[in-house]
C-alpha cells in the first residue's frame, strides 16, 4: 500500500509516529499478544497516519475519502511487504483487539473489492503466495470478510482449510470454506483438528470427505515420513471421541507411523486403555510388546502387573529403549507422580528424554505445572538446568511459558507452586526477563511472583 503523505502539526511529533507505522502495521496483522492495541493507546496518532494505518483499523470514511483522491490505492501493492490493501484488511486482527471495528474492516474489505482490489491476487516478494481469503482464514479468522471474498469469486485451497481450523472460532470459518470447496478428498486438513484434539472439526472434514487414510505430514516439520491420521491421533493423545470418528469413516486400525509402531502399540505404551479397547473394537492387532506393556502398566500404576512381569523376566527395565524409558515423561507431564515414583524405584533414568521437543520429565512436570512431580524429580537428582532439545530452555523457561499457556494435561496444576520450588532449588534465573511484547508471556499470578523475586526487569 502506497503511503500518502502526510500533513503534521508538529513534525517532530509526526516523525516519532512515523517511526513506529510500520511496527504497528506488522503487529496489527501478526501479533496475538495486544501489541497493536497497546502501541494504539499509547500513540493515538498512529490512527490517522496515513491510508494503511486507515485499512487495518477499519476506518471506512477514511479509507473511502482516499479512494476517491486517488483510486489506486485499491491495488497497488506497498513496497516493504508486497501486499495490496485487500490483503492487509483481510489480515488485521482489530475484529478481535476492539470488535467494535469488526464492521467497519468488512466495510473497507468491500470499498476495496468495488474499486478494482483483486479477490484472488497472490503476493510476491518476502511474503509471497497469501491470497485475501488465506489472509481473512490465517491468525485473524475473520468469517464475514471470508465469506465476501468467496462471494467475489475466491476458491479455497487445501492450505486455507488447514488454518481455518486454527481460527478459535468454533470452526465458523471451516464450515464457511467447506460450504464453497470444490471438493477435499485429498486434503491434509486433518492434521490441524487432530493437532488440537478437536473432534468437531474432524468430523466436519470427515463428512466433506477427507480422506481418514491419506498420509499427514509429520507434525515437527521436519520434513520426515508422512504419518497416519489414526497414528496422529492416537501419539498426540487425543480423545476416544475423535479416535472412533477416523476408525467410524474407515481409518486403517494398524496403520503404524515412521516409528512402526501401531495405534494400538502407542495407546498401549501411553496407558490408554479406552483407546485400546476401541481399537480392538475396530479389529487392530494387539501387538504390544513386553516392554510396552510394562510402560502401561507403570503408568497405570499397576504394581500387580509390573510384579508379575518382571517376576517373569527380571531383565526386562534393562533392555528398555530410549523410548521406553521416555515414558517417565509422559508421566510427569500428565502429573502423575505416583507412575513417576514407581518408574524412578524401578530404574527408569531421572534424565530421559521424551514428547517432540526433547525435554526431561521435569522439563514437563514444569511445563504442566505438576508440583509434586517437579519435587520428586528434584529429590530423584534430576537436572534443574537442563535443556530441551529445540528451544535449549530449562525447566524454569517451561514453568513459566506454561503459565500463560495453561496446558491442561494436569489434573491439579498449580505454577506458582512450581516456580517458587525451582527456584528455592536453585534454578537460574539469569536469562528470564518479562516484557508485554513477549510472545510467550507467563501469567499475571507468575508474573507477579518473579517481580517480587526481582527476576525479569528489562
Amino acid at each position: 500500500m502506497t503511503d500518502l503523505p502526510s500533513r503534521p502539526d508538529d513534525a517532530s511529533r509526526t516523525g516519532s509516529v512515523a517511526d513506529q507505522v510500520d511496527e504497528f502495521l506488522e503487529a496489527s496483522i501478526r501479533d496475538w499478544t495486544g501489541k497493536a492495541a497497546r502501541m494504539l493507546a499509547a500513540t493515538p496518532e498512529l490512527a490517522g497516519y496515513d491510508f494503511r494505518t486507515a485499512v487495518v483499523l477499519g476506518e471506512a470514511d477514511r479509507v473511502r475519502g482516499m479512494l476517491e483522491e486517488d483510486p489506486g490505492l485499491a491495488t497497488r501493492a506497498d513496497d516493504r511487504w508486497h501486499w495490496t490493501a485487500l490483503h492487509a484488511v483481510c489480515g488485521s486482527n482489530w475484529h478481535r483487539l476492539d470488535p467494535a471495528r469488526a464492521p467497519g474492516l468488512a466495510a473497507v474489505a468491500r470499498l476495496l473489492l468495488d474499486a478494482g482490489a483483486d479477490p484472488v491476487g497472490t503476493t510476491d516478494g518476502p511474503r509471497a503466495g497469501w491470497t485475501p481469503l488465506r489472509c481473512a482464514i490465517a491468525g485473524s479468522a475473520n468469517p464475514a470478510i471470508a465469506g465476501m471474498l468467496l462471494e467475489r469469486g475466491a476458491v479455497p485451497e487445501d492450505g486455507d482449510l488447514y488454518l481455518a481450523c486454527f481460527g478459535g472460532d468454533d470452526n465458523q470459518s471451516l464450515r464457511l470454506l467447506l460450504e464453497r470447496a470444490p471438493q477435499i478428498p485429498q486434503t491434509t486438513a486433518l492434521s490441524a483438528p487432530i493437532s488440537t484434539d478437536d473432534a468437531e472439526g474432524v468430523r466436519l472434514l470427515l463428512d466433506a470427505g477427507a480422506d481418514p487414510n491419506r498420509p499427514l505430514p509429520p507434525e515437527d516439520d521436519s520434513g520426515g515420513p508422512p504419518w497416519p491420521p489414526l497414528y496422529f491421533a492416537v501419539r498426540s493423545g487425543c480423545s476416544a471421541e475423535l479416535v472412533e470418528l477416523l476408525l467410524g469413516h474407515g481409518a486403517d486400525p494398524d496403520a503404524a507411523g515412521p516409528d512402526g509402531h501401531s495405534p494400538y502399540r502407542l495407546a498401549m505404551s501411553q496407558a490408554r486403555d479406552d483407546l485400546t479397547a476401541l481399537l480392538l473394537r475396530y479389529q487392530a492387532r494387539s501387538d504390544a510388546t513386553e516392554a510396552e506393556r510394562l510402560v502401561s502398566a507403570c503408568l497405570r500404576v499397576d504394581h500387580d502387573s509390573v510384579r508379575r512381569q518382571l517376576t517373569s523376566d527380571p531383565g526386562l527395565v534393562g533392555r528398555l529403549t530410549d523410548a521406553d524409558c521416555g515414558a517417565i515423561v509422559h508421566a510427569a507431564d500428565t502429573g502423575n507422580t505416583a507412575a513417576v515414583a514407581l518408574m524412578l524405584d524401578l530404574g527408569f533414568p531421572v534424565g530421559a528424554r521424551g514428547g517432540d521437543h526433547g525435554g526431561t520429565a521435569l522439563h514437563a512436570a514444569a511445563y504442566s505445572g505438576s508440583a509434586a512431580a517437579v519435587r520428586l524429580l528434584l529429590d530423584g537428582g534430576a537436572d534443574i538446568e537442563a535443556r530441551d532439545a529445540t528451544w535449549n530452555s530449562t525447566p524454569l523457561d517451561w514453568a513459566i511459558v506454561g503459565s500463560g499457556y495453561r496446558p491442561s494435561t494436569s489434573p491439579d496444576p498449580d505454577w506458582i507452586a512450581t516456580i517458587r520450588t525451582l527456584i528455592e532449588a536453585g534454578a537460574s534465573t539469569e536469562e528470564v526477563t518479562l516484557s508485554s511484547d513477549d510472545l510467550k508471556p507467563p501469567s499475571d499470578a507468575v508474573a507477579e511472583l518473579l517481580r517480587e523475586h526481582g527476576i525479569g526487569h528489562t
